[in-house]
């Protein structure tokens, strides 16, 4: 594994699965024994109630100490620890800093982590979550707009975009669909998919995105437990095999469906393949 420390950003909305994102790659890399994670969140200038009251939402550049962000994951490269700030959105209060020490790899997440140059300068591999259209309009405030303005415009910067977009049969719902731009090392993934017979639910198509040819691997929302367990152990054995010393794995993929689970799984392989600077899945 390279030094320095190898960053994973993860920007977008909705939250939830933007967090569950990141806190599966973390669990993955083996957890706090490893891991070093940031939210943009916790560096708001203030709370969500003075907020409002200057209508500055969290997806807002003029709300967040971006400058804060630069300077702790530029520390955290370097390998010196950081007093993180904590915010606590449950009960709107920021609370004590928390002592970070540097760990090979840091994950940070939020609204905002591709929106300066400082910060991009900082990461390895950036991801975007999409949002779901249907929801943008339901967001309160003037968050649809500033997210509009200010988040969405960053999916431009991302290696790999994440996001739900419906499937071929409008009656399987929305497929989980990760666009793997050009930056991107070279996994071999339709060796792995050919491979499964017929166990259907995720493949591998062309496509175009922002004018440019690219990779999308489709996930289907109806993908059945035996396929998504045989894709999970195939690249699962190939983390394992990018990992030395192999951490002990928790519950890496509980509380979500399967088509995020495999995204988790197949984000943790990028970033690993990029840490070790490798080219080609193995599998």
């Amino acid at each position: 594994m390279r030094h320095p420390p190898v960053v994973l950003g993860i920007v977008g909305k909705p939250v939830a699965e933007r967090s569950a994102l990141a806190a599966g790659v973390s669990r993955l890399l083996g957890g706090v024994q490893c891991v070093s994670r940031l939210s943009v969140d916790d560096y708001r200038k203030q709370n969500r109630k003075d907020g409002l009251k200057q209508d500055v939402t969290a997806a807002h550049p003029v709300g967040i100490r971006l400058d804060m962000v630069e300077q702790h994951l530029s520390l955290l490269k370097r390998g010196n620890a950081i007093l993180r700030p904590t915010y606590n959105g449950q009960q709107d209060a920021f609370e004590p800093a928390v002592y970070i020490a540097p760990q090979p790899f840091v994950v940070i997440d939020g609204e905002l982590g591709f929106f300066t140059q400082g910060v991009r300068n900082s990461l390895d591999l950036s991801v975007f979550y999409g949002s779901d259209d249907d929801d943008v309009d339901e967001w309160p405030g003037g968050l649809a707009d500033d997210a509009t303005a200010y988040v969405e415009s960053q999916r431009k910067w991302a290696d790999l975009v994440v996001e739900r977009l419906p499937s071929a049969d409008a009656s399987e719902g929305k497929a989980l669909v990760l666009t793997l731009r050009p930056t991107l090392p070279h996994l071999v993934l339709q060796e792995m998919i050919q491979a499964a017979g017929e166990l259907h639910g995720m493949r591998l198509e062309l496509a175009r995105d922002m004018g440019l040819p690219v990779d999308r691997v489709v996930i289907d929302s109806t993908i059945s437990s035996e396929a998504a367990g045989y894709f999970k152990k195939r690249l699962l054995a190939e983390i394992q095999g990018e990992l030395r010393p192999v951490p002990e794995v928790e519950g890496e993929t509980q509380d979500c469906t399967e088509s995020l689970a495999l995204a988790q799984v197949l984000i943790t392989l990028y970033l690993l393949k990029v840490a070790n600077g490798e080219t080609e899945f193995t599998g």
